[in-house]
């Protein structure tokens, strides 16, 4: 038979051993947690920025593949260069005169040249994704519809324009865009003879534009030059296509067919 002072103090010591595994169990689970919650946390940033960079990937190879082909830029409505503003008066004229092959020439002419130069911006393209940060993914997973589109416009924009302005500046030296201005303002000047039309503002127009465009006398100070002009619009359009393709991906992240990309913007 078991001491009366052993059967007093047994539920006692029964409390303190249940206490004490309690107290382990919290222990345990609460450094339990402090460990798991930096991987997690650490998995889930991974994930966004791989997520990220496969989006702008298949962006950027879509819209290089879709502006690179022949008939890239001039014909997709939605990033054709235009005429500038400032030749578009003689541009009309030309048309009313029966000359509008010449202001399709001179359109396709700007439009060849983006063309060309659009494969040039894969490599930057390319280093741009690699060089993301966390912190980067995180905001383009928690921005706006092109957050994306606008880091590239941010971190790679001067590289790009730099890339491209050697193949714009070569189509024009080989005169497939002079040739066509020249030819454009010279039926547009001397129809207007031919048919009776006073020329004299016209003819001075022209002049006007061929300056402001470098196919003349020097670009005023300020002015933006014909390859300028068609170097920014190239831009345009392939940072346009891009924002396009993630507008797509961030509506509709199955489309892209990679579990990265559903993971992080199907949430």
């Amino acid at each position: 038979m078991l001491p009366k002072s052993l059967i007093l103090i047994a539920p006692l010591m029964l409390c303190a051993a249940t206490f004490q595994d309690a107290l382990n169990s919290a222990i345990n689970t609460t450094s339990s947690t402090q460990k798991s919650t930096p991987t997690n946390s650490l998995t889930s940033q991974s994930s966004a920025t791989s997520g990220v960079k496969e989006a702008l990937s298949l962006g950027a190879q879509q819209a290089i593949s879709l502006l690179g082909k022949e008939g890239g830029f001039l014909n997709n409505s939605a990033v054709k260069i235009p005429l500038p503003a400032s030749l578009k008066p003689v541009a009309t004229a030309a048309e009313k005169l029966g000359g509008k092959r010449y202001v399709d020439d001179f359109s396709k002419s700007m439009n060849t040249a983006a063309t060309k130069a659009i494969p040039k911006t894969a490599s930057i393209l390319s280093d741009t994704i690699s060089s993301m940060s966390v912190e980067d993914a995180n905001a383009i997973v928690k921005g706006s519809n092109t957050a994306a589109t606008d880091y590239f416009k941010t971190k790679s924009g001067t590289k790009l324009l730099s890339a491209i302005m050697p193949i714009i500046k070569e189509s024009i030296s080989e005169n497939q865009v002079m040739s066509s201005y020249q030819s454009l303002k010279g039926f547009a000047g001397e129809s207007s003879v031919i048919s009776g039309v006073s020329n004299n503002a016209l003819v001075g127009q022209a002049s006007s534009i061929a300056k402001g465009f470098g196919l003349g006398d020097a670009v005023p100070s300020g002015d933006e030059s014909i390859e300028d002009y068609i170097g920014r619009k190239t831009l345009d359009g392939l940072f346009y296509m891009i924002a396009e393709k993630e507008k797509a991906l961030r509506s509709n992240p199955l489309s892209s067919g990679n579990a990265i990309i559903q993971q992080v913007f199907g949430k």
